[in-house]
């Protein structure tokens, strides 16, 4: 009766074990209390009733211990552990090696992917900062044949206007003019003529005063100018009275009626808004002034109604009315102009050209191609975790043999490699934020920032949840993957892994180990045009230019064309002007003390539009031309044609080689064959070196860039000179342009790249003095874009240094992950035959022909992904028609096999020391 009630006590104690606790040791547990019990009784009655307060009070403390240690478990399955990241945090420092080459991989990957993210986020989802402006659209013909946007508009724009679909129908064209205000330097800005329709589409009231309206178009009326909040201030110093203040542009003086408010520059980049009055029925279809038309769609309308509206506007095929800048040739061959087709389009797309699906699917795909060099990153990563995972399956298999489960292993596995991802993504996100930073400052700098205003290349909150992605997506691969092989084994197998020494259990499988040839042929394939792009961009515009550049200014000096009236005459009229007007600026600059001498060309240094020449007496290339030929032929030689002045070359100190240089003469279109320079390098390549003087070409082929009016195909010219290599500096073209230079008179070339030679002062000095000049000879005559030519090189190394800079970093990381891999590969290799080596080596086999035998399998996978790596650069190469090595494949190739090997050598290293370093006392007490 006694040991039954007993029993029963301390039954009840054991209530306070947790039910499974209890379930596995309960009768163990009480079997041992009644032996315990049984003897206790003998010594006496106080001794049994103390034995069973004593027992039955160690049990529930115990107990009640053991279910607070069980809900702990319970917490830390369902969510992280700070445990976990301090765990992590320490394993990072343990493997400095692995941490760095996998951090600085995928930071290079994600960095990448979060620009491109941006850029392309930016480009194919800008919208506008304007109520509903999703509604709002752009209005454009499309070229049926050529496929091209037709920007000359205005004879259609009475049509659209009667759209019902589309609201406040308007058009707008940028100009620029002089800013003319008392006591100050003339200052060119940029102003939109626009429609008064367009402050109603964009729904923005003005600051001060009013916008345009409708009665500001008419003809007559007085003439209005709304300007923007930063002109405002910089400017007009933010004058409360502003509104009623007059301002010149150009030969033109007008009032002020408003202020918009800060941020508004619509349609594009604009801070100077005058009224469009554009005669829309004084041009025919294909003249006139190239505009953009915008308007918002009605209340109920949707842009595919919108575009079946307009479709029925189309008139019957005017595909033989041309303007003044087309030519009419056979259906389908160069020249030919098709029917126009209009289309109705997000406005944010017209300057994007979003609208064309090719363009925006190639941009998605660069994307995806993106994704997936991430990917391919990461598995690299994957790789060198899954080899340190392998040093790791003792500490794996006495968690397992504790009770951890395989979920749990793998969560912390996981977060080892959520932190490698997590300070990766940091480290991408800094680098992405620098490179868009750069870029678009380049960018603006070369665009002088005439950007469109939405258009801001920079990390958004979009971008950071993209990034965020991306470091989950690398972490579950380079942390799940590999944890999850390292756990499919049981708990006693992977307990045979504790002797020390003993090798991994783990093996280098066939996946492993493909994907370590695989990525091994990808950074070989990839690695000649990565080498020869990179130094292209990096090399960019260095060396002597062969002039002195810090002695010239150049300019652009322009006409707006629409001061001329419309047709042949009015064209006719206009070059007479602007001959005049150029040829006094020219005059007046000249008796400035500082200048030493001026010229102009069509192009400015070392620019010129693509042509197709044929030689007299010579039979045309096998092969055509590969660029945008529109009209013509592409059968012949790419050449550069550039118009210049009589002293263009004498300005610059450059000497004629042989023969004489340009004449008056020359100029002279009216003559049958008139005198051209050629350049060096296109005697070398189309003479041999040979002298081409009294040779005759002719162009037979013209480019998009060069407008009809520059240029007559099929007329003869003959070469009376030849003129070195100018400038000399690098191009990202291997071999130096082949260059024709006629000879230009004043009104020739239009506009005229002006270049001033200033000696012994800095040329920008004089920027202001020139500006004074150029409007005393004429308000509405602009010169642009003044700036030395030493800037303009510079200005052009920059944005080309960032791209050569990523193309490095990124084919760096690419060759240190790859090192990685086959360092990798290699110390499996050792890992896995430590026993051997040192047992062949205890029985008197020679270590080094030991550990070339046990490295051979290796050295053969590494050299299969060197040998398919090679074989993808030739197809490549063949496939992209020589883009890829640019004729440099007898350098780059020995060159990839040189650096393989190099890196090749420096991974085997590190796991070749450690195999020769083996000692057989060592390898056979682990036996």
């Amino acid at each position: 009766m006694a040991t039954t009630m007993a029993r029963c006590l301390y039954k009840l104690a054991l209530g306070a074990f947790p039910k499974r606790h209890r379930a596995a040791y309960a009768a163990e547990m009480l079997d041992s209390f009644d032996r315990e019990f049984l003897a206790q009784r003998q010594s006496g009655a106080s001794s049994a009733v103390i034995f069973i307060i004593a027992a039955c009070a160690n049990a529930i403390a115990a107990g009640v211990g053991e279910r607070r240690r069980h809900r702990q478990v319970l917490h830390t399955n369902v969510l992280f552990s700070r445990l976990d990241f301090l765990l992590a945090w320490r394993m990072m420092l343990r493997y400095p090696g692995l941490s760095i080459v996998a951090v600085f991989g995928m930071a290079i990957g994600i960095g990448i992917a979060a620009g491109g993210f941006a850029i392309i986020s930016t480009v194919t989802d800008a919208s506008l900062p304007f109520d509903e402006s999703d509604r709002i659209v752009s209005i454009h013909n499309i070229d049926s044949i050529t496929g091209s946007r037709e920007q000359r508009s205005v004879h259609h724009l009475d049509a659209w206007r009667g759209l019902r679909s589309v609201e406040d129908v308007g058009v707008t064209r940028t100009i620029r003019r002089n800013l003319m205000l008392e006591g100050r330097v003339p200052v060119e800005v940029t102003v939109a003529e626009i429609s008064a329709s367009a402050f109603r589409v964009a729904r923005v009231p003005a600051l001060r005063g009013r916008y345009l309206l409708p009665e500001d178009e008419r003809p007559g009326s007085p003439d209005a100018i709304v300007i923007g909040y930063d002109e405002w201030v910089r400017t007009f110093r933010s004058d409360p009275q502003i509104v009623g203040r007059s301002l010149q542009l150009g030969s033109t003086t007008y009032a002020i009626v408003g202020v918009m408010p800060q941020g508004f520059k619509f349609p594009l980049f604009h801070d100077y808004w005058i009224p469009s009055r554009i005669d829309a029925g004084a041009y025919a279809e294909r003249t006139g002034p190239s505009v953009n038309v915008f308007g918002r769609l009605a209340a109920g309308a949707t842009l595919q109604s919108a575009q079946a509206e307009i479709e029925t506007l189309r008139t019957p095929s005017t595909s033989g009315t041309l303007g003044t800048s087309g030519t009419l040739g056979t259906l389908g061959t160069l020249g030919t102009l098709g029917p126009l087709v209009p289309k109705v389009i997000r406005y944010t797309h017209e300057y994007s050209e979003m609208d064309d699906r090719g363009n925006a699917l190639a941009l998605y795909l660069m994307q995806v191609a993106i994704v997936l060099l991430l990917v391919v990153v990461c598995v690299n990563v994957a790789i060198l975790v899954y080899a340190r995972t392998a040093t790791r399956l003792g500490e794996i298999a006495v968690r397992a043999a504790l009770g951890a489960g395989r979920r749990r292993i793998v969560a912390q596995l996981f977060v080892e490699a959520l932190m490698l991802s997590g300070l990766a993504a940091g480290a991408g996100i800094l680098f992405a934020d620098v490179a868009l930073r750069q870029l678009n400052g380049a960018i603006l700098n070369i665009a002088s920032n005439a950007l469109p205003f939405w258009m801001t290349l920079s990390l958004k909150m979009d971008s950071v949840i993209y990034v965020t992605v991306l470091a989950l997506l690398s972490a579950a691969i380079i942390g799940v993957i590999p944890a999850v092989k390292a756990t499919n084994a049981r708990v006693h197998t992977r307990l045979q892994t504790l002797s020390p020494g003993s090798g991994s259990k783990m093996a280098m499988g066939k996946v492993w180990a493909s994907l370590i040839v695989a990525q091994v042929a990808l950074t070989v394939t990839l690695l000649p045009a990565s080498m020869f792009h990179a130094y292209s961009a990096l090399s960019f515009r260095i060396g002597d230019a062969g002039f002195a550049t810090d002695e010239f200014l150049t300019t652009q000096l322009t006409l707006d064309r629409m001061t001329a009236a419309p047709g042949d005459e009015g064209e006719r009229t206009f070059t007479e002007r602007f001959a005049t007007l150029h040829r006094e600026l020219d005059r007046r600059v000249r008796e400035e003390a500082l200048v030493s001498d001026v010229t102009f060309a069509m192009a400015g240094v070392g620019e010129g539009r693509t042509m197709v020449l044929e030689i007299e007496g010579r039979p045309a290339p096998v092969d055509q031309v590969d660029y945008n030929i529109v009209e013509g032929t592409k059968q012949g030689h790419q050449v550069l044609f550039n118009r210049v002045a009589t002293n263009y070359f004498a300005a610059f100190d450059v000497p004629v080689i042989v023969g004489r240089g340009l004449q008056a003469t020359d100029a002279d279109r009216s003559a049958p064959s008139n005198g051209v320079l050629v350049n060096r390098p296109l005697v070398d390549k189309l003479f041999g070196g040979a002298s081409p003087l009294g040779t005759r070409i002719r162009y037979v082929g013209r480019s998009r860039e060069a407008a009809a009016r520059e240029v007559v195909l099929n007329q003869w010219y003959e070469i009376v000179g030849v003129v070195p290599d100018f400038p000399a500096v690098r191009s990202l073209d291997v071999e130096p342009a082949s260059r024709i230079y006629h000879a230009a008179d004043f009104g020739d070339v239009q506009p005229a790249a002006v270049a001033i030679r200033i000696r012994g002062n800095d040329p920008t000095a004089f920027s202001g003095r020139l500006r004074e000049i150029g409007a005393s000879v004429d308000p509405n005559m602009l010169l642009r874009d003044i700036a030395s030519a030493a800037s303009i090189l510079k200005r052009e190394q920059g944005l080309m240094r960032l791209i050569g800079v990523t193309v490095t970093l990124v084919m760096l990381s690419v060759i240190v992950l790859a090192a990685a891999g086959m360092y990798a590969l290699m110390s499996f290799t050792v890992a896995q035959r430590r026993r051997e080596i040192g047992i062949r080596t205890a029985l008197g086999a020679n270590r080094h022909r030991l550990l070339f035998g046990i490295f051979a399998r290796a050295l053969l996978q590494i050299g299969t992904g060197v040998a398919v790596g090679l074989l993808g650069a030739v197809a490549l190469e063949g496939a992209l028609q020589g883009e890829m090595f640019q004729g440099q494949g007898a350098v780059l190739v020995p060159l990839v096999i040189l650096v393989m090997a190099i890196v090749g050598t420096i991974a085997v290293a590190g796991p070749a020391r450690r195999g020769l370093s083996i000692q057989p006392t060592e390898a056979l007490r682990e036996e």
